[in-house]
């Protein structure tokens, strides 16, 4: 933390806007080097940044807002996997049945299978 500004680290701790911009113009290893020094610099102080500000810990956000939309789109899902196991199981008789058939009509005429 020595080797870079103690207010310039301290602004982007607090989530201050303009310093984020000046951030995004540095190379990515100098802004990994800042990540690490801003999030011990908020352990350290306790800082809470106003608008998230930059962490070395990037959370991505939830694609699903509204939980019910999540609710339909599992049901869908469900439903939607029954229907193929399903028609898995249908077509698994279907070959049983002709395979049965198949070695009836063999043992039947006495022929081996």
């Amino acid at each position: 933390m020595s080797e870079f500004n103690p207010e310039f680290i301290k602004a982007l701790a607090h989530g201050d806007t303009e310093a984020h911009e000046q951030l995004k113009s540095l190379p990515l290893t100098v802004r990994m080097a800042l990540g690490t020094a801003i999030d011990q610099l908020r352990r350290d102080e306790d800082i809470i940044p106003m608008n998230g500000g930059i962490s070395i810990y990037e959370q991505k956000k939830s694609s699903y807002v509204d939980d019910d939309e999540v609710g339909k789109a599992l049901a869908e899902r469900i439903q939607r996997e029954k229907d193929a196991k399903a028609l898995q199981e249908q077509i698994r008789q279907e070959q049983m049945e002709k395979e049965v058939r198949y070695k009836v009509s063999r043992a039947r005429a006495g022929l081996p299978y």
